[in-house]
């Protein structure tokens, strides 16, 4: 059976909504923090086996507000619990770009 995402994308959408309603934004923030722990950890857990120097970030999560909000908290996190992968690199592209890059990476993998 195929996993279906578009419920997770409509959630995506009212989140990102939520974030430009200045009443909301601070509660809707903590997740996107909450993100960002989890993407400096897993950074860090991966740094481990791999040399990891730069960070292609995409993808709508990282889009707007809330997606800088990830990455500086990603970077917090490997700054002050793993200062020895606190070199990391993060880069994203355009908000355009960060909308469409999952597909547009997925395209690029080899086939196996």
């Amino acid at each position: 059976s195929t996993i279906k995402h578009e419920h997770h994308a409509q959630c995506l959408k009212l989140i990102q909504k939520a974030m430009e309603k200045e009443e909301k934004k601070e509660q809707v923030s903590k997740i996107y923090e909450t993100c960002g722990v989890y993407l400096g950890y897993a950074l860090a857990q991966y740094s481990e086996f791999y040399k990891i120097d730069h960070v292609m970030i995409l993808g709508r999560v990282s889009k707007g507000a809330g997606g800088d909000i990830m990455l500086d908290t990603a970077k917090k996190v490997l700054a002050e619990e793993f200062p020895q992968y606190a070199h990391i690199e993060f880069h994203t592209a355009d908000d355009h770009f960060k909308g469409v890059g999952q597909c547009i990476a997925a395209a690029a993998l080899p086939k196996f």
